[in-house]
């Protein structure tokens, strides 16, 4: 379990979205955390991805490769 501290003004701006959405303050700030972390995975792929720019293939040489090319 996690407890999360907010400053009032943004206690006070989830509790008016959670009534609007008819969700509870925790599904959202859920919802919040699991995008942020979503976000940073994709994120951390591009760059890695643009690390290596050398390495990338098309999906027609990958399926060539993989013997899948017809």
């Amino acid at each position: 379990m996690l407890e999360v501290n907010l400053p009032p003004e943004l206690d006070t701006a989830l509790s008016r979205e959670a009534q609007r959405a008819r969700k509870s303050k925790a599904s959202l700030v859920r919802a919040a955390v699991a995008q942020y972390l979503q976000d940073a995975a994709d994120y951390q792929a591009v760059a890695d991805a643009r690390k290596h720019r050398g390495r990338t293939r098309t999906l027609a040489q990958v399926k060539r490769r993989l013997g899948l090319d017809g």
